[in-house]
Protein backbone atom coordinates (compact mmCIF):
# COMPACT_ATOMS: atom_id res chain seq x y z
CA UNK A 1 0.00 0.00 0.00
CA UNK A 2 1.45 3.29 -1.19
CA UNK A 3 2.38 5.66 1.77
CA UNK A 4 1.62 9.56 2.05
CA UNK A 5 4.40 11.85 1.15
CA UNK A 6 5.64 15.04 -0.23
CA UNK A 7 6.14 16.26 -3.71
CA UNK A 8 7.92 19.52 -4.63
CA UNK A 9 6.26 20.66 -8.11
CA UNK A 10 8.16 23.81 -9.17
CA UNK A 11 6.57 26.78 -10.68
CA UNK A 12 8.18 29.98 -12.41
CA UNK A 13 10.61 30.97 -9.15
CA UNK A 14 8.40 29.18 -6.65
CA UNK A 15 8.33 25.93 -5.20
CA UNK A 16 5.38 24.02 -3.84
CA UNK A 17 5.16 20.97 -1.75
CA UNK A 18 2.08 19.18 -2.17
CA UNK A 19 1.01 16.91 0.91
CA UNK A 20 -0.13 13.60 -0.85
CA UNK A 21 -2.58 11.55 0.81
CA UNK A 22 -3.74 8.15 -0.32
CA UNK A 23 -7.08 6.88 0.05
CA UNK A 24 -9.48 4.19 -1.27
CA UNK A 25 -11.08 6.88 -3.51
CA UNK A 26 -12.21 7.53 -7.42
CA UNK A 27 -10.62 10.20 -8.35
CA UNK A 28 -7.58 12.74 -8.04
CA UNK A 29 -8.67 15.85 -5.87
CA UNK A 30 -6.68 19.36 -5.47
CA UNK A 31 -7.05 21.30 -2.50
CA UNK A 32 -5.21 25.00 -1.47
CA UNK A 33 -6.43 25.81 1.65
CA UNK A 34 -6.06 29.64 3.97
CA UNK A 35 -3.13 28.39 5.59
CA UNK A 36 -1.44 27.98 2.16
CA UNK A 37 -1.14 23.81 2.91
CA UNK A 38 -2.01 22.25 -0.49
CA UNK A 39 -3.02 18.76 -0.41
CA UNK A 40 -3.92 15.69 -3.15
CA UNK A 41 -6.13 13.25 -2.33
CA UNK A 42 -5.24 10.53 -4.47
CA UNK A 43 -6.45 6.71 -5.20
CA UNK A 44 -4.26 3.67 -4.52
CA UNK A 45 -4.45 3.17 -8.03
CA UNK A 46 -2.79 6.05 -9.71
CA UNK A 47 1.16 5.90 -10.89
CA UNK A 48 3.88 8.56 -9.77
CA UNK A 49 3.86 9.49 -13.36
CA UNK A 50 0.11 10.40 -13.66
CA UNK A 51 -0.04 11.86 -10.53
CA UNK A 52 2.90 14.06 -11.10
CA UNK A 53 1.49 15.09 -14.57
CA UNK A 54 -1.62 15.67 -13.07
CA UNK A 55 0.28 18.43 -10.44
CA UNK A 56 2.04 19.95 -12.91
CA UNK A 57 -0.39 20.59 -15.32
CA UNK A 58 -2.13 22.28 -11.89
CA UNK A 59 0.96 24.54 -10.91
CA UNK A 60 -0.65 28.12 -12.17
CA UNK A 61 -3.76 27.09 -10.44
CA UNK A 62 -1.82 26.26 -7.53
CA UNK A 63 0.38 29.61 -7.60
CA UNK A 64 -3.22 32.06 -8.05
CA UNK A 65 -4.25 30.30 -4.52
CA UNK A 66 -1.43 30.59 -2.79
CA UNK A 67 -1.23 34.66 -3.70
CA UNK A 68 -4.66 35.10 -2.93
CA UNK A 69 -4.35 33.42 0.90
CA UNK A 70 -0.99 35.44 0.93
CA UNK A 71 -2.48 38.82 -0.19
CA UNK A 72 -5.38 38.00 2.36
CA UNK A 73 -4.23 36.14 5.32
CA UNK A 74 -7.32 34.64 7.41
CA UNK A 75 -8.70 36.27 9.80
CA UNK A 76 -6.93 36.14 13.22
CA UNK A 77 -8.65 33.83 15.46
CA UNK A 78 -11.28 34.79 18.32
CA UNK A 79 -11.33 34.51 21.67
CA UNK A 80 -14.28 35.46 22.86
CA UNK A 81 -12.86 37.78 25.58
CA UNK A 82 -14.20 41.52 26.82
CA UNK A 83 -13.60 44.24 23.87
CA UNK A 84 -13.05 42.03 21.16
CA UNK A 85 -14.49 43.00 18.19
CA UNK A 86 -16.97 41.17 16.40
CA UNK A 87 -18.88 41.90 12.77
CA UNK A 88 -22.15 42.27 12.60
CA UNK A 89 -23.50 43.10 8.71
CA UNK A 90 -20.50 45.23 8.02
CA UNK A 91 -19.78 46.54 11.29
CA UNK A 92 -17.69 46.41 14.09
CA UNK A 93 -18.92 45.71 17.86
CA UNK A 94 -17.07 45.70 21.28
CA UNK A 95 -17.87 42.21 22.56
CA UNK A 96 -19.46 42.45 26.43
CA UNK A 97 -19.44 39.46 28.45
CA UNK A 98 -22.08 39.61 31.53
CA UNK A 99 -23.50 36.77 33.73
CA UNK A 100 -27.28 35.82 33.61
CA UNK A 101 -28.94 32.91 34.08
CA UNK A 102 -30.69 32.61 30.51
CA UNK A 103 -28.11 32.97 27.79
CA UNK A 104 -29.16 36.23 25.87
CA UNK A 105 -27.23 38.70 23.21
CA UNK A 106 -28.08 42.05 22.05
CA UNK A 107 -26.43 44.76 20.04
CA UNK A 108 -26.79 48.59 21.26
CA UNK A 109 -24.08 51.58 20.69
CA UNK A 110 -21.83 49.59 19.17
CA UNK A 111 -21.52 46.68 22.06
CA UNK A 112 -22.24 43.17 21.39
CA UNK A 113 -23.60 42.25 24.59
CA UNK A 114 -23.43 38.04 25.73
CA UNK A 115 -25.45 37.64 28.35
CA UNK A 116 -24.82 33.84 29.90
CA UNK A 117 -24.49 31.38 33.03
CA UNK A 118 -20.13 31.51 32.88
CA UNK A 119 -18.56 34.81 30.71
CA UNK A 120 -15.54 33.48 32.12
CA UNK A 121 -15.51 30.14 29.29
CA UNK A 122 -14.36 31.26 25.79
CA UNK A 123 -16.35 28.55 24.34
CA UNK A 124 -19.35 28.61 26.02
CA UNK A 125 -19.40 32.41 24.70
CA UNK A 126 -19.26 31.48 21.69
CA UNK A 127 -21.65 28.70 21.71
CA UNK A 128 -23.54 31.37 22.19
CA UNK A 129 -22.31 33.77 19.82
CA UNK A 130 -23.15 31.38 16.69
CA UNK A 131 -26.47 30.47 17.81
CA UNK A 132 -27.25 33.87 17.51
CA UNK A 133 -25.42 34.65 14.29
CA UNK A 134 -27.41 31.45 12.74
CA UNK A 135 -30.46 32.68 14.29
CA UNK A 136 -30.08 36.26 12.81
CA UNK A 137 -28.88 34.83 9.58
CA UNK A 138 -32.24 33.23 9.26
CA UNK A 139 -34.42 36.22 10.73
CA UNK A 140 -32.77 38.85 8.64
CA UNK A 141 -31.67 37.20 5.19
CA UNK A 142 -34.91 35.45 4.95
CA UNK A 143 -36.95 37.91 3.78
CA UNK A 144 -34.21 39.51 1.80
CA UNK A 145 -34.42 36.53 -0.07
CA UNK A 146 -38.02 36.40 -0.82
CA UNK A 147 -37.87 40.50 -1.40
CA UNK A 148 -35.02 39.47 -4.33
CA UNK A 149 -36.64 36.72 -5.52
CA UNK A 150 -40.01 39.13 -6.14
CA UNK A 151 -38.13 41.90 -7.55
CA UNK A 152 -36.80 39.35 -10.11
CA UNK A 153 -39.84 38.38 -11.46
CA UNK A 154 -39.66 38.86 -14.86
CA UNK A 155 -37.09 36.32 -15.25
CA UNK A 156 -39.64 34.15 -14.71
CA UNK A 157 -37.58 32.16 -12.20
CA UNK A 158 -38.91 28.57 -10.85
CA UNK A 159 -39.91 28.98 -7.08
CA UNK A 160 -36.93 28.01 -5.04
CA UNK A 161 -36.55 26.41 -1.69
CA UNK A 162 -34.28 28.08 0.72
CA UNK A 163 -31.82 26.92 3.86
CA UNK A 164 -29.23 27.80 5.74
CA UNK A 165 -25.75 26.42 6.99
CA UNK A 166 -22.18 27.34 7.81
CA UNK A 167 -20.35 26.51 5.12
CA UNK A 168 -16.18 26.73 5.10
CA UNK A 169 -15.47 27.65 1.53
CA UNK A 170 -18.67 28.99 -0.16
CA UNK A 171 -21.05 31.62 0.86
CA UNK A 172 -24.27 30.51 -1.11
CA UNK A 173 -25.37 27.24 -3.41
CA UNK A 174 -27.71 26.47 -5.82
CA UNK A 175 -28.73 22.80 -6.88
CA UNK A 176 -30.47 21.34 -9.44
CA UNK A 177 -33.23 20.67 -7.66
CA UNK A 178 -33.93 24.96 -7.01
CA UNK A 179 -32.04 24.66 -3.27
CA UNK A 180 -30.36 27.10 -2.55
CA UNK A 181 -27.83 27.46 0.32
CA UNK A 182 -26.93 30.76 2.28
CA UNK A 183 -23.78 30.44 4.30
CA UNK A 184 -24.79 32.04 7.45
CA UNK A 185 -21.56 33.65 8.26
CA UNK A 186 -22.98 36.38 5.69
CA UNK A 187 -24.91 38.17 8.23
CA UNK A 188 -21.07 39.33 9.42
CA UNK A 189 -20.94 40.91 6.26
CA UNK A 190 -22.11 44.50 4.31
CA UNK A 191 -25.94 43.96 3.08
CA UNK A 192 -24.15 44.85 -0.41
CA UNK A 193 -22.44 41.66 -0.16
CA UNK A 194 -25.49 39.72 1.09
CA UNK A 195 -27.30 41.02 -1.63
CA UNK A 196 -24.43 40.08 -4.56
CA UNK A 197 -24.47 36.36 -3.20
CA UNK A 198 -28.46 36.16 -3.19
CA UNK A 199 -28.78 37.40 -6.65
CA UNK A 200 -25.85 35.39 -7.76
CA UNK A 201 -27.76 32.34 -6.84
CA UNK A 202 -30.91 33.27 -7.87
CA UNK A 203 -29.47 33.54 -10.87
CA UNK A 204 -28.46 29.79 -10.99
CA UNK A 205 -32.01 29.07 -11.51
CA UNK A 206 -31.57 30.70 -14.94
CA UNK A 207 -28.61 29.64 -15.95
CA UNK A 208 -26.66 26.96 -13.75
CA UNK A 209 -22.86 26.99 -15.17
CA UNK A 210 -20.47 29.63 -14.74
CA UNK A 211 -20.50 30.85 -17.93
CA UNK A 212 -20.88 33.97 -20.47
CA UNK A 213 -24.55 33.60 -20.10
CA UNK A 214 -24.87 33.77 -16.50
CA UNK A 215 -22.09 36.48 -15.89
CA UNK A 216 -24.32 38.40 -18.35
CA UNK A 217 -27.20 37.95 -16.51
CA UNK A 218 -25.80 38.91 -12.92
CA UNK A 219 -24.56 42.05 -14.58
CA UNK A 220 -27.78 43.44 -15.98
CA UNK A 221 -29.07 43.09 -11.94
CA UNK A 222 -26.19 44.15 -10.27
CA UNK A 223 -23.36 46.15 -12.75
CA UNK A 224 -21.22 46.45 -9.57
CA UNK A 225 -21.31 43.09 -8.79
CA UNK A 226 -17.32 42.46 -9.38
CA UNK A 227 -17.22 45.23 -6.44
CA UNK A 228 -19.10 43.86 -4.04
CA UNK A 229 -17.97 40.65 -4.41
CA UNK A 230 -14.16 41.63 -3.57
CA UNK A 231 -15.80 43.32 -0.78
CA UNK A 232 -17.04 40.07 0.68
CA UNK A 233 -13.53 38.42 0.10
CA UNK A 234 -12.05 41.16 1.59
CA UNK A 235 -10.03 42.61 -1.58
Amino acid sequence: MKKNKIIIIPHSSRNFAVDIEYSQRKRLSLAVYPSQRIVAKVPFGVSDQQLNLFLNKRSAWMNKHIRHFEAHPPEAPKYYIENEQHKYLGKLYALKLTRAVTPAVQLENGILEVSLKHPEDPMAVKTVLNRWYRGEAVHVLTPWFHEKTVSLKYLHLPKPSLRFYRMKRRWGSCTVNRVITLNTELIKHAPESIEYVIIHELCHLKVPAHNKAFYALLESILPDWKQRRKMLNGK
